[in-house]
C-alpha cells in the first residue's frame, strides 16, 4: 500500500535548490581568491626590491648634483638642501635663509714659488647682481696650502681674489644663486713687478741720496726708496694699482708736486724727475776743546719741506744736500753726553748755496 504523504516532484525541486546554493558559494570563493592574489601582486610590484632599497639608503647625497635634483620651475624638495660641506649644513641660519659656500684652488701664473702665507678675500661685487646681499670675508692661510673652502655665505654677487705679498691677485666675479650655491673656482696670482726711474738735480746731474716715496691711492700705505750714485731708484715686488710718486718723504716732500702712476706688472720705467734749485747745509761739530766730534746725531726739518738726519763722521762733519730754500731747525746730541748738552740751532737755506752750521757740543 503506498504512502499518501510522499510527493516525488517536491523532493526533486529541493535537491536542485541545494545544488544551486552550493554552486554560488563555490563561485564566490573563487572570486575572493582571485582578487586577493591580484592585490598582493600589485603591492609587490610597487615596493622596491631589497637590493634596490639598500642601495637607495646607502647612496651618498653628495654624488647627486644639486642642479640635477630639480627641474626648471619645480618646487624645492628636501634633496635640494643637501650641501657639500658639513659646516655649511650645520651653520645654516635658523630663519631658513639659503646659504652657499666657495671651494677652489689657487695657482701661480708665470715664474715664482707659491707663497707660504696668503689670504682669500671675498667681498661684494662691483658688477654682479644681488651684490647688496653679499658680505665681506677674509680667510688667512699660513701653511702653503693652495686649496680653500669658505662656507656659510649668503647668496649674492661676490668678487673673489687671492692676495699675497709680492703677488698680484686677479679678481674673479662669482654669483651664488639658487641652483649654484656651491661653486668651485680657480684663482690665479701673478708675481708683482718693478718700478724704477732716475732723479736729476737742477743742473741735469744725477741726484744721490734723494728719498722717493710711492703712495698707494686706494690704501694708506707708503713705500720709500733712496737714489744711488746714478740717481736711480727702484721699487721691487710692487702690486698692480694706482700710485702717487713724490720726491722726499710723505711728511716733508722736497717739492709739493705729486706724479700719478698706473702700474702694471712686470715692469715700468718712470720718466726722469728733475729737482728745482736746492741748497745745502754743512754741519761741523766740535767738543769744548775744538776737536772734531764723531757720532753726533743730527736731525733737521725745514719750513718749506725737506728733512734730513744722520751722524757726523770722523771729522765731525755732516753735509745735508738737496734741501728746499727755507728756515731749518736742527737738533744735535751725542749718545755719550747727558741730555743737558743737547743743542738746538736754526739755519736759513738758500737755493744753490751752502749754509754753514758750526756747533760746539759737550761739557
Amino acid at each position: 500500500m503506498s504512502n499518501p504523504s510522499f510527493e516525488p516532484g517536491r523532493g526533486a525541486a529541493a535537491g536542485r535548490a541545494l545544488l544551486l546554493v552550493i554552486a554560488l558559494f563555490f563561485v564566490a570563493g573563487l572570486a575572493w581568491l582571485w582578487l586577493a592574489r591580484d592585490r598582493r601582486e600589485v603591492e609587490r610590484a610597487s615596493a622596491p626590491s631589497a637590493p634596490e632599497a639598500r642601495a637607495e639608503v646607502g647612496r651618498s647625497p653628495e654624488l647627486v648634483p644639486a642642479r640635477a635634483q630639480r627641474s626648471e620651475g619645480a618646487p624645492s624638495r628636501a634633496s635640494d638642501e643637501l650641501e657639500p660641506f658639513a659646516s655649511a649644513r650645520t651653520n645654516a641660519p635658523p630663519d631658513g635663509e639659503r646659504r652657499g659656500s666657495l671651494r677652489g684652488h689657487v695657482e701661480v701664473a708665470g715664474e715664482g714659488d707659491f707663497p707660504r702665507e696668503w689670504k682669500l678675500v671675498v667681498r661684494p661685487s662691483t658688477t654682479l647682481p644681488e651684490r647688496e646681499h653679499a658680505v665681506e670675508r677674509t680667510l688667512e692661510l699660513t701653511d702653503g696650502q693652495s686649496d680653500f673652502a669658505l662656507a656659510d655665505l649668503p647668496l649674492g654677487g661676490y668678487d673673489v681674489v687671492a692676495e699675497a705679498e709680492g703677488f698680484n691677485g686677479q679678481v674673479l666675479p662669482v654669483l651664488l644663486e639658487p641652483g649654484a650655491e656651491h661653486p668651485f673656482v680657480n684663482l690665479h696670482i701673478v708675481p708683482a713687478g718693478t718700478l724704477e726711474g732716475v732723479v736729476l738735480d737742477s743742473h741735469g746731474i744725477a741726484a744721490e741720496g734723494i728719498v722717493v716715496t710711492l703712495l698707494a691711492v686706494e690704501e694708506s700705505h707708503a713705500r720709500e726708496a733712496r737714489t744711488d750714485a746714478r740717481g736711480a731708484y727702484r721699487f721691487e715686488k710692487l702690486p698692480d694699482g694706482a700710485y702717487e710718486l713724490l720726491l722726499g718723504t710723505a711728511t716733508a716732500p722736497l717739492v709739493p708736486e705729486r706724479h700719478a702712476v698706473r702700474f702694471l706688472a712686470p715692469h715700468l720705467t718712470f720718466p726722469d724727475l728733475t729737482l728745482p734749485p736746492l741748497g745745502e747745509i754743512d754741519v761741523r761739530v766740535v767738543d769744548s776743546f775744538a776737536r772734531p766730534l764723531e757720532g753726533v746725531e743730527v736731525r733737521g726739518s725745514g719750513t718749506n719741506g725737506g728733512a734730513f738726519e744722520g751722524k757726523t763722521d770722523f771729522d765731525g762733519r755732516l753735509v745735508a744736500k738737496h734741501l728746499p730754500p727755507g728756515h731749518f731747525r736742527m737738533r744735535l746730541k751725542h749718545p755719550a753726553f747727558e741730555a743737558q748738552y743737547e743743542r738746538r740751532i736754526a739755519v736759513d737755506v738758500v737755493a744753490d748755496q751752502i749754509a754753514d752750521a758750526s756747533v760746539r757740543l759737550g761739557p
